[in-house]
Order: structure tokens, then C-alpha cells, then sequence
């Protein structure tokens, strides 16, 4: 296996445990009660775990991308764990950002419409109004989420001072990275949440073979979207010269 596949074999598998695993301690935060001081505790003890865990399932990835799997990757990603904060706070600004601007066109659609209508001529302005819609989508899921990854591989192979640089922003802001990102996110993320997560085929008997089906068909699908992950991480983790991966011992 070469070391880029085994690389992206190594990074789906990080994300699947690792999301698993801060899903299930963030279901577990919406659903502990805050009705004593003991609970609030306990959610807020929840809700610092499920960070703790996204930063490290996001930061161990673009470690095995980087620098292949090792023990020191592990502990690596753990120490930049805190930097999932102000990452998170990229993804928000840009969701903010993108809500915001669809927000105004569309609470001024009538007077956009007629613009268009004086200076056009053109009366089925729905395209424009669509395309509006696709571009926030693509700033909340796609340029949000990379310029986030940028950052923290930026602070995990430089350190917190990268952070008021702006490598990481022209980093994440390439082109081709953008590209490449946006038909990862579609084509393995959007899509097998969008069509192949809810489908379920007709005259599928309501016994056994059905769950056994929903198994399968829900495990292809979270593959699938951790490969998409993955494939997005990589498209944020600095370039590196290759280095020694734990499969090569093997």
C-alpha cells in the first residue's frame, strides 16, 4: 500500500473513532438534564469532553497526513486539542457571515427583481436568488470548515504564533484546494448523507434483513463521509516530506 492511501486509510479511520466517539459524549451532553448543580456539571464536564475529543480527532488527522501515525502524533494532538476553539470560531463567523448576506438578498428580493426587470428587461430573476443560495451553502461547508483546518495545521506545525500570520488564510484561500475540497465535501459528504443515508429500497421485508440492510447502509455511509473529511483535512494539512509510518514496521 503506498503511503498516501495508507495515510488516507489511517486518516478515515481516526475520524470515524474519533467522531464516534465525540458524538457520543455530545449526545449524551443534549441529553443530561439541567435541573441540580450536579447536572449542570456534569453537562458543562460533557460539553468540554466533546471539544477535547473534536480537537483531538481533527488535529491526530492532519498529524497522520503530515507526518504519517505514530504514538507522538497522538500526544501531539492532544497538546494542540484547545486549538478546536478558535477554530470553531472561523466556522461561526463564516456561517454568520454567509446567513447574514443570503439574509439581506432575499429580504430585498422584490427590489432586486425589479432592478433587474428597469435595467434588463428581465422578469425570472430565480437563478441569481438560487445562486445566492449554493454560494452561503459552499461558505458554511466548504471555505468555513478548510479555512478552520488551515488553522489548526498552522498552529500544530508552527505553533500559536502562526495564528496572526496570514499563511494559513492564502493556505486554505488556494484555488485548487477549493476545488478539491468542495468535490470532496460533495461527492462523499453531501451526497451519501443527502441520498444514500435515507434510502431504503421497496419491498424491503420488516424483519432482520431490514436491519441488517439500515447496518450496512448506515456504516457505508459514515465511511464514506470520514473518507470526505478525511480527503477535506488533507486538503489543509501543510505539505511535508514523507516520514516513517507505523504500517511500514508491519
Amino acid at each position: 500500500m503506498r503511503p498516501p492511501l495508507r495515510r488516507l486509510v489511517w486518516a478515515t479511520l481516526w475520524m470515524l473513532i474519533g467522531g464516534a466517539l465525540t458524538g457520543g459524549v455530545y449526545w449524551g451532553f443534549l441529553n443530561t438534564p439541567e435541573s441540580s448543580v450536579g447536572s449542570l456539571l456534569l453537562s458543562a464536564l460533557l460539553a468540554v469532553v466533546s471539544l477535547a475529543l473534536a480537537g483531538i480527532t481533527i488535529n491526530g488527522a492532519l498529524e497522520t497526513w503530515e507526518r504519517g501515525s505514530s504514538r507522538a502524533g497522538v500526544r501531539r494532538a492532544a497538546v494542540n486539542a484547545p486549538a478546536i476553539l478558535p477554530a470553531l470560531a472561523i466556522v461561526f463567523v463564516l456561517w454568520w457571515i454567509a446567513g447574514r448576506g443570503a439574509g439581506w438578498v432575499f429580504a430585498h428580493s422584490g427590489e432586486i427583481s425589479a432592478w433587474f426587470i428597469a435595467r434588463f428587461g428581465r422578469e425570472d430573476v430565480s437563478a441569481l436568488f438560487t445562486g445566492v443560495t449554493w454560494i452561503a451553502r459552499w461558505l458554511r461547508w466548504v471555505v468555513g470548515p478548510l479555512l478552520a483546518l488551515s488553522f489548526l495545521a498552522s498552529i500544530g506545525a508552527a505553533g500559536w504564533s502562526s495564528a496572526f500570520g496570514l499563511r494559513w488564510i492564502r493556505h486554505a484561500m488556494s484555488p485548487l484546494r477549493l476545488i478539491l475540497a468542495t468535490v470532496w465535501f460533495g461527492v462523499l459528504v453531501a451526497v451519501p448523507w443527502v441520498y444514500l443515508a435515507p434510502w431504503r429500497p421497496r419491498g424491503l421485508p420488516a424483519v432482520s434483513v431490514e436491519l441488517a440492510f439500515i447496518a450496512a447502509k448506515l456504516l457505508i455511509t459514515g465511511v464514506l463521509m470520514a473518507m470526505g473529511v478525511a480527503l477535506m483535512i488533507r486538503q489543509a494539512a501543510p505539505e511535508a516530506p514523507a516520514a516513517p509510518d507505523v504500517l511500514d514496521a508491519l
